[in-house]
């Protein structure tokens, strides 16, 4: 925060930024502040329209809007702060429309970034809210200037209503900005970061299922280490039993992160990171628009190890699951591989 407020009022001609989550509370509150005390003469937000649809993890068309008055007040506060950071010259667009009755609700731009004028990104897994504020997670500050244009280009198309699905080389690593199935082709270029590793492959993500677990299999196949840290207490439950059942195959250590983490990271050999906003998902794969940075810096690579492997390498996970529940949380996982594929190719195919 304090980064990223030191970055904000030093931006002199633009300032962008694009989340999923957007929330009217003290996180909201404090980027409408900083972008207004900005100098930045282009000041834009990028919000999905999940915001609009859900808020705190709670849809705002349910029995808790009705029953709950800190919750409408919510509500409320996420459209007032809209319309206030609109009122002081920040202009605000919601991506990616829900439909008239949600029928494209999995079809989310999920990208997390703030670009200041074109030089200096911020990219990671980080929403605006406060419960967001409070997970396990992280934004990598990167100076590429190749990088940064890329990302300003993005967003421009992002702001028209196009999504991109490109591969670029920048001056400090690899740039994948992916549109769900659209992208597979791209996906398949990034897996090869993970296919060329020697020794080991380690995964933080709150929520792995295929595809990458198949690239997973096959590197561990080949007898690379696996180890994938994953959240114990995972907001979306059927993740969390989709890794335990994966577990019990026994090609991967699994170790758990107290608490909730939303950090998405790949590291490879100890030398190549992967991250951005990406949990290489089903609905990542299938339906959703992300960003994903590939890079061999040896400094940031050095950080992340000492700030983040370190903390996360003593907590190994013991949870057994019965026959029934592997079996259960296996075939959950095959149909939802089934029913996303066909969905993406035909009625929810990305725009």
């Amino acid at each position: 925060m304090e980064r990223l407020e030191k970055i904000a009022g030093e931006a002199k001609v633009s300032l962008l930024a694009q989340a999923m989550t957007f929330e009217g509370d003290d996180a909201g509150k404090w980027l409408i502040d900083i972008m207004k005390a900005s100098p930045a003469k282009d000041k834009r937000l990028l919000v999905d329209s999940y915001s609009k649809v859900v808020i705190n993890d709670h849809f705002v068309k349910s029995l808790k809007y009705l029953n709950d008055a800190a919750f409408r007040n919510e509500v409320k506060e996420t459209a007032n702060l809209i319309d206030e950071a609109k009122s002081a010259g920040i202009d605000v667009k919601f991506t990616n429309p829900i439909g008239l009755f949600g029928q494209k609700y999995p079809l989310r731009n999920h990208k997390k970034m703030v670009i200041a004028d074109g030089k200096i990104s911020f990219l990671g897994g980080i929403n605006f809210s406060d419960h967001n504020f409070e997970w396990h997670d992280m934004m990598v500050e990167l100076y590429d200037e190749k990088l940064g244009n890329n990302l300003v280009s993005d967003f421009d198309f992002t702001w028209k209503g196009v999504n991109q699905s490109i591969a670029v080389e920048t001056n400090e690593g690899m740039l994948y900005l992916f549109n769900g199935a659209k992208s597979q082709s791209i996906y398949q270029h990034l897996f090869q970061h993970i296919k060329s590793a020697k020794k080991s492959v380690q995964i933080i993500s709150p929520y792995i299922s295929e595809p990458l677990l198949g690239v997973l299999r096959s590197v561990a196949a080949n007898g690379v280490e696996i180890t994938i840290v994953s959240p114990q207490e995972n907001n979306k439950s059927i993740f969390k039993n989709i890794i335990l059942s994966e577990q019990q195959k026994g090609y991967f250590q699994l170790k758990e992160y107290p608490g909730m983490s939303h950090m998405k990271a790949i590291l490879i050999d100890d030398i190549k990171l992967i991250f951005g906003s990406s949990n290489y998902d089903l609905v990542s794969y299938y339906f959703e628009q992300e960003v994903v940075f590939v890079s061999e810096d040896q400094h940031l690579i050095k950080d992340f190890i000492s700030k983040v492997m370190t903390k996360v390498s003593e907590v190994s996970d013991t949870e057994v699951f019965s026959w029934f529940q592997t079996k259960k949380a296996s075939t959950i996982m095959n149909l939802l591989n089934k029913v996303g594929g066909f969905a993406s190719r035909t009625f929810l195919r990305p725009h």
